[in-house]
This record gives structure tokens, C-alpha cells and sequence, in this order.
């Protein structure tokens, strides 16, 4: 089966160059204890979700998002340990490895498959994130904030870099303060679609489905 040319430029735009490129530069040290989001959170507005988005003079993308969950830090936490609550499960599949790391509650390496299609050929890409989740106020039992630190570790070009920052801040009415950061430098990939993926992510967290 012949392809045309621009199909192939497609797919091979798609795919990134994978494994052999560039590792992606870190944001965190998880040797250390994280306990500060990689940007200060963004202001939270009385009655509704607050987002903004942006580029970098680097070129790497951004958004970051802050609301106000209707539910206990205890059960948001517990959400944001499944990663399927922040994926798109149409076309991810995921492979989550926990592991134990001094400091941290929980600590993950999630490997990730997207399957990508363009006209007739399906693509997929691959890449590997770790997670940790910092206890910075209260107990195990009983937390009062927790911040959640992730970024890209190796896989495809496609992603040139990622990173982001989940902060969660109990209240006293049980709800619960959640703030959303990411910087993303991806092919085909712009801030606003973060600033759109920050949404879906509320929308699974707060159980109102896709």
C-alpha cells in the first residue's frame, strides 16, 4: 500500500521522533521532598472556575486553573491517584507502577500509550511521567493540603516537555481548593488545549463525565 507524501509527513509529525530523542529537561528533583507547585497558583474567583494560558518567551506553553471541589481533600486525593481521572481514556491506555519514595505519600511511574489516527494508519505514542504527592499540612489521615508534582521522564519527541502541578487545600465546609498548572512544549499542541484539558479534568474529578 502506497502512501502519498503528505500522509507520511503527517504520520511522521505525529509520531515525533520517539525514543531516541532528547530527553525532556526535568523540573523536579523527587530525591527532595516537593513541597511548592511549580508556579504560584492563579486567584480563585467566588461562584466559578478561574483559568488563564499563555506562552513562555521559550516557546513552551502553559495554563493554569483554579476552583473550588464540592467534595473532601480525602476523596479528591483519592481521585487524583487515578490517573484515568486525568487522561483521555478514548484513546490512552495506562500502565501505573507504584513506588515507595522517602517524603512522599504516594509516588508513580505511569506509562502512557495514545493511539493516534490519520486518514487510514494508526499511530501510537508513548511516554513515561512520574508522580509524587507531598503531604504539606495535616496527617496521612487527616491532610489539610497536598501538593501533587509530575513531569515527563523519557518517550516520544513528540513531547518535548512537560511538567505540571496539582494543589489541593482542605476547607473547613468540606470542599476542597484545587489549583492546576502545566507547561507543555508538543507538537501540535497549544495552550489553550491545556487550558481545555485543565476543564475536562475538573469535569472527571467532580464526576460530570466527559
Amino acid at each position: 500500500m502506497r502512501l502519498s507524501s503528505g500522509v507520511l509527513l503527517l504520520i511522521l509529525a505525529v509520531a515525533g521522533p520517539g525514543e531516541g530523542a532528547e530527553p525532556p529537561r526535568p523540573c523536579f528533583d523527587f530525591t527532595q521532598k516537593i513541597l511548592d507547585p511549580l508556579r504560584p497558583p492563579i486567584p480563585r474567583i467566588e461562584g466559578r472556575d478561574n483559568s488563564a494560558f499563555g506562552t513562555y518567551p521559550n516557546g513552551t506553553d502553559w495554563a493554569a486553573g483554579r476552583a473550588l471541589v464540592n467534595m473532601p481533600i480525602t476523596a479528591l486525593y483519592a481521585k487524583l491517584l487515578d490517573h484515568r481521572n486525568v487522561k483521555d481514556m478514548k484513546k490512552t491506555t495506562l500502565s501505573v507502577t507504584a513506588l515507595e519514595r522517602p517524603g512522599y505519600l504516594d509516588f508513580h511511574h505511569v506509562d502512557i500509550v495514545v493511539t493516534l489516527r490519520a486518514l487510514f494508519i494508526k499511530v501510537k505514542v508513548a511516554w513515561t511521567e512520574e508522580w509524587g504527592y507531598s503531604l504539606v499540612e495535616g496527617s496521612r489521615e487527616a491532610p489539610r493540603k497536598i501538593v501533587v508534582s509530575y513531569q515527563k521522564i523519557r518517550g516520544t519527541g513528540y513531547i518535548k516537555h512537560q511538567c505540571g502541578s496539582y494543589v489541593l487545600q482542605a476547607n473547613d465546609d468540606d470542599t476542597t481548593d484545587l489549583s492546576l498548572y502545566e507547561e507543555v512544549k508538543a507538537d501540535r499542541r497549544s495552550a489553550e488545549d491545556t487550558r481545555d484539558m485543565h476543564a475536562g479534568i475538573l469535569r472527571n474529578l467532580r464526576g460530570q463525565g466527559p
